[in-house]
């Protein structure tokens, strides 16, 4: 059978470096005298390779490039000299990154549009938050977080990852027996988005998946800058488009491949891509949210300032407190929190950058989940 995906050739790749580095050359010489562009040195030159990145990334070079989220874990695994802690559900995968008898499970869903793995910097950030979170606790109240490795796009399509979330989700909570007072939920960006998906599908249970039942609500859940809207429109992107690390072209390619909507040509821009109230959160209206609390206690939505994706963050996150309000939820258990001078997913980038120190968005999100953790 012939490879879906044939390597690119090394004239290919050598157009994507040159591109990029052309791109981080222009903006280290002009930093200083640009008026728009991120707050620092670093971030501007940095995210402005990542834009020039994302303009050229193809399926077929992300492939070549990038290994699989299971390379990545078992890699750092050897990095680090721990014994990988594997999962199999009938060929849904989760690695554990903690001790699989930690006390309270964070089900991670990682970000990268649905098209692409899990990085190095994802994991290392989840090890280290996980680090973070034992020190001073006791093994009886320990915390662990459980990988999900889920299929990507175009090989699978939507509703596979959300079906994947919901058999990793069920088994927490039949074969390991944790309560749903023990397990929290996270992603970022496009794991934000399908993280929604999942609380959607445990208040709303999908057609397609089977549903799940709760005895009670999920501990919380915490969502770095998830990809709630497929629209590219609002003027957070024309005003932060040098301040962020996305680029208009991204989102519409990756959310059709994501839907099985992509033209014959899945790398062309498809242009405007609607979904509906499952896999695009943000088309749902407030009643759709109604009853959140008897699913997830607690629930952050963290955004940066400077992202493109804020403006639609921003009218979800108002909208979802509605709904949680008007179905009898604590008003005061949903939040809403914009960091500014932050790019998206910035908690989880600084890891990336092997920036010294927390922002204040990292510290934030990190304050409320010990806070999470000690109710």
């Amino acid at each position: 059978m012939a490879d879906a995906h044939p390597p690119p050739s090394v004239l290919n790749l050598a157009w994507l470096i040159v591109n990029i580095g052309f791109a981080l050359s222009v903006r280290a010489l002009t930093f200083p005298f640009r008026r728009a562009g991120a707050p620092t040195y670093r971030k501007d030159v940095v995210f402005a390779a990542i834009r020039a990145m994302l303009q050229r990334l193809t399926i077929s070079r992300s492939r070549y490039i990038n290994k699989s989220a299971t390379e990545t874990y078992h890699d750092l695994c050897k990095e680090k000299g721990t014994e990988p802690k594997t999962v199999n559900i009938n060929g849904v995968i989760g690695h554990w990154i903690g001790s699989p008898d930690a006390s309270i499970v964070i089900l991670y869903l990682h970000g990268g549009g649905y098209t692409q793995p899990c990085t190095a910097g994802h994991v290392q950030y989840f090890q280290q938050l996980v680090q973070d979170m034992n020190e001073g606790r006791g093994d009886g109240n320990s915390v662990a977080v459980l990988l999900l490795a889920y299929s990507l796009a175009p090989e699978a399509k939507y509703p596979t990852q959300l079906r994947e979330a919901a058999t990793l989700l069920t088994y927490l909570l039949n074969e390991t027996k944790r309560s749903p007072s023990n397990i929290m939920l996270t992603g970022d960006s496009a794991g934000g988005g399908l993280s929604l998906s999942l609380l959607s599908h445990l208040l709303h249970p999908h057609p397609d998946i089977p549903k799940i039942s709760l005895s009670e609500p999920l501990r919380g859940a915490f969502l770095y800058s998830p990809w709630v809207s497929f629209c590219t429109d609002q003027p957070s992107f024309t005003h932060n488009a040098e301040r962020d690390t996305l680029v208009p072209k991204t989102p519409h390619v990756w959310s059709a491949t994501y839907l099985g909507t992509s033209k014959e040509d899945p790398e062309l821009d498809p242009g405007p891509v609607s979904g509906d109230k499952y896999n695009e959160p943000s088309s749902a209206g407030a009643e759709w949210w109604e009853g959140m609390h008897k699913v997830v206690g607690n629930v952050l939505v963290w955004g940066g300032e400077d992202e493109v994706f804020i403006d639609g963050l921003r009218e979800f996150g108002e909208v979802f407190q509605r709904g949680w309000k008007a179905g009898g939820g604590n008003e005061e258990r949903v939040k809403l929190v914009v960091t500014p001078k932050s790019a998206h997913v910035e908690p989880i980038l600084e890891e990336m950058m092997f920036l010294r120190g927390k922002g204040e968005g990292r510290v934030v999100v990190e304050e409320w989940l010990k806070s999470c953790l000690e109710k």
